[in-house]
């Protein structure tokens, strides 16, 4: 895996989330106080964009799909029991270094 560069820290909201594009992967990137968390960005059951759902439940660290309410969550990528349409996703290594976002991704 090659790390790289994706983003500056100040340009993802706390609370919120982005998308990124690297090799022709979408990658989520979302910010909880201190920590980033990145995980592909496209919904294991219809590809919906991930980033455009809503961030916030189970200590802020899950992601809600726009289109069909799957839940990742973000430390591990596992998908909700609730949601068994849905399957597990990919989540990348992130290092924060100064302001500078770099993750760990498969081109």
């Amino acid at each position: 895996m090659a790390e790289v560069k994706v983003a500056n820290v100040s340009e993802i909201p706390d609370g919120g989330m982005i998308c990124r594009a690297h090799g022709g992967r979408q990658i989520l990137l979302a910010r909880v106080g201190d920590e980033v968390f990145a995980m592909d960005d496209v919904c294991t059951h219809a590809g919906a964009p991930l980033h455009e759902g809503d961030l916030g439940r189970e200590g802020d660290c899950v992601v809600t799909c726009p289109w069909h309410d799957a839940h990742f969550d973000l430390r591990t990528g596992t998908v909700d029991q609730d949601t068994p349409w849905g399957s597990d996703t990919e989540v990348f290594p992130v290092r924060v270094d100064g302001d500078q976002v770099w993750v760990s991704v498969g081109d």
